[in-house]
């Protein structure tokens, strides 16, 4: 801790630093006038003034209180003690207005009257500097701070996250898997008012129908069958927190309904309840398929998908922002018990490399490295070695895959046609039903999917309804 000594009288402050310093771990800084405390404050940046409210022999001086309202009024809040006499009773009540901590009168200027105050005010230093830390941890692991990457792509998603964290809207959040959807609802939560209050994440994609709306909503004793006591559901529950409809996309039905009424009223019933609840929690939601399709298809509610996607948020792949990788890296190999460290070619390898897991994919090969490799130094070898997948373009391992599939009996009927249904379908299943997605990854647009994907009559009913268009193409381009 350091101190600073604001007194005019030099034996004064031999016996204060004297005292002072038989506390550990503490630096003391002495001044004699306002000129050179003031200007203390600025080079040393104290943790703790202690200050004499007379700096002469005029009986009228009170440069202490001087010294305490400039440094206020230059906006720093660092901690005061006052040294004053009985006779200042007035001076000290101003210097407790101008915002000191404390007082200690000359007459008791002892050991065993400063050390204790002094120690007190270490420990709260000690309590800040946690909080300090905390605070960064939790921003770091929830807050802005998780959304790493300093692309384009990313700073326009941290840009929109702060412009509506706090304006209470609902949020739609659009992306592939493993591109940070969570992330970015609980950034939203991280910097709103609502922080202090509890935020939920449902997947919508886990739960019946029957089972998700006593999950949302609650529901009261034997409302149905298995319903042996009361139970209070999430939106509840969240209090004025935050509520993030993981998968909004797979929610039954008949729940979508409810929920758009109880969107719209803020309001909603426990199942076999009388009486309302209000809502008071922020409601978010988020999606890695295409829900516009899901509406053609009339398995979404359109005047739902209004309602939650006041504001839109579609977060980048990783493979459109390769150039977050090396930042990617460092920010999870910082959180491993092991560092590691990358060289050059290897980051340019996976900036090459397909990651269909997007961002969480990579956390995962990164975290595998840190456990299975013998160097913290990570080559392009070792990539190969723990990677278990090739980069997008490997010319040599396509040339034998085609002279596989040339080698395949003539029976199969046409090899190109039968490798082309193969490529689609993988897409298709990889990237869950996303057209946009698949399209990428197959290297088309998505129209041209949608065309070549019409081809194949023989494809489950249900992928020929999700995929299919007025135009037609009878042969790929």
């Amino acid at each position: 801790m350091k101190i600073l000594v604001v007194d005019d009288q030099r034996s004064a402050r031999r016996v204060l630093r004297q005292m002072l310093l038989a506390m550990p771990d503490t630096t003391v800084v002495e001044a004699d006038s306002i000129e050179t405390a003031l200007a203390a404050v600025d080079a040393e940046c104290p943790d703790l003034l202690l200050l004499d409210i007379r700096l002469s022999e005029d009986v009228r001086d009170r440069g202490g209180l001087e010294v305490l309202r400039r440094v206020r009024a230059a906006g720093k809040t660092t901690p005061a003690v006052m040294v004053t006499t009985l006779s200042e009773t007035a001076d000290i009540r101003q210097a407790m207005r101008l915002g000191a901590q404390d007082y200690v009168l000359k007459d008791e200027l002892e050991p065993e009257t400063l050390l204790p105050i002094l120690e007190g005010f270490r420990e709260r230093l000690r309590l800040r500097d946690e909080v300090t830390v905390l605070r960064q941890q939790v921003d770091r692991a929830y807050g802005l701070g998780a959304l790493v990457g300093s692309s384009a792509a990313m700073e326009r998603v941290r840009t929109l996250v702060r412009r509506v964290a706090d304006a209470g809207a609902m949020v739609l959040i659009r992306g592939e898997t493993g591109t940070g959807k969570e992330l970015v609802a609980r950034a939203l939560h991280q910097l709103s008012s609502r922080s202090n209050q509890p935020f939920l994440a449902i997947n919508c994609a886990t739960f019946s129908g029957q089972l998700m709306e006593s999950l949302l909503f609650g529901h009261e004793r034997g409302a149905f069958t298995g319903a042996d006591r009361k139970q209070r559901g999430q939106l509840e529950l969240a209090g004025q927190g935050t509520v993030l409809l993981d998968e909004i996309a797979e929610m039954p039905a008949e729940l979508q309904a409810k929920l758009l009424r109880v969107l719209e009223d803020r309001r909603f019933r426990p199942v076999g309840a009388e009486q309302e609840v209000p809502l008071r929690a922020r409601v978010l939601a988020a999606t890695h398929v295409d829900i516009e399709q899901r509406i053609a298809d009339g398995r979404f509610r359109q005047d739902l998908y209004y309602r939650l996607a006041v504001v839109n948020i579609a977060l980048p792949s990783l493979a459109e922002r390769s150039e977050d990788i090396p930042e990617l890296l460092a920010s999870f190999s910082a959180d491993l018990h092991r560092p590691l460290r990358f060289t050059d070619d290897a980051v340019a390898w996976l900036a090459r490399r397909r990651f269909p897991g997007n961002v969480r994919e990579l956390r995962n090969l990164v975290e595998r490295i840190a456990l299975l490799a013998e160097s913290a130094t990570v080559d392009v070898p070792t990539l190969r070695d723990l990677a278990g997948e090739q980069l997008v373009d490997p010319t040599g391992e396509v040339e034998k895959l085609a002279r596989m599939i040339l080698g395949l009996p003539d029976r199969m009927g046409s090899k190109l046609r039968l490798m082309e249904k193969a490529i689609l379908h993988h897409a298709i299943e990889t990237c869950g039903g996303n057209k946009t997605a698949a399209a990428r990854l197959v290297g088309v647009d998505r129209k041209a999917l949608e065309r070549r994907w019409a081809r194949f009559d023989d494809s489950p009913p249900s992928l020929r309804r999700a995929l299919t268009d007025d135009d037609d193409d009878d042969e790929p381009r």
